[in-house]
């Protein structure tokens, strides 16, 4: 299990995560679904049987610090809505970013996100607040790579797969009756294919009620002496 401290709109407080799951595959467009699976298949990795998959990771990942350690240069982040359901049934959305290791992940996806922390922002909104309007709520990311920065991803949730749907078709093997857990409910392609940066930034913005999270990590290599 992981503690994580949110922000609310009018409150604040710790919850404990008991499970993780990363959603995959979630496009609607089979277009960028393909453009996505494309660029995994350039790095060697083989498309999954089934969509949308469901992968559970240890809630241990879960991180809103603002640095992340990875063993080698080969990782990147994803943007991603995440579910937070609390072991009281509430239920909160927020940003955050399925980092994975790009050179394990031709030997095995789940293992390679096994690799690499999960960062999110310390803030979220009441799921019910955006229920109404979550097709409108646009994600980015931002990657500095040599210094310089760009966008890197853009895309509105209509894209990918209701996150309804997601939660009512996640295996019930996933997560125990009662516990809390975090979803990570899918990316978009990259601009420009995926790249390996020194800083990653993950935006959620919702136009209509005109707010938006953040954050913001560096990424540290760790040096090796083998």
């Amino acid at each position: 299990m992981q503690t994580i401290s949110f922000t609310f709109p009018d409150s604040s407080q710790e919850l404990v995560i008991d499970r993780l799951v990363v959603a995959g595959w979630v496009g609607k467009d089979r277009a960028a679904l393909q453009k996505h699976i494309d660029e995994l298949a350039a790095l060697g990795v083989t498309p999954p049987g089934r969509t949308p998959t469901y992968m559970n990771l240890s809630p241990s990942l879960l991180t809103s610090r603002p640095e992340i350690s990875v063993v080698g240069p080969n990782s990147s982040g994803e943007v991603e809505a995440v579910v937070v359901v609390a072991r009281d049934g509430q239920r909160y959305l927020t940003v955050g970013s399925d980092h994975t290791d790009r050179q394990f992940e031709q030997y095995g996806i789940p293992e390679s996100k096994q690799m690499c922390a999960k960062p999110m922002a310390d803030a979220a909104w009441p799921l019910d607040e955006v229920q109404d309007h979550l097709a409108e709520v646009t994600l980015r990311s931002w990657i500095t790579e040599g210094g310089r920065r760009r966008l890197y991803q853009e895309g509105t949730l209509a894209a990918n797969r209701d996150i309804f749907e997601l939660l009512a078709e996640m295996p019930s093997e996933c997560v125990d009756d009662g516990c809390s857990f975090c979803m990570f409910c899918g990316t978009f392609a990259a601009i420009g294919g995926l790249s390996y940066g020194e800083r990653f930034e993950i935006e959620m913005a919702d136009p209509l009620l005109k707010r938006r999270i953040a954050h913001t990590y560096d990424i540290r290599v760790l040096p090796q002496f083998i």
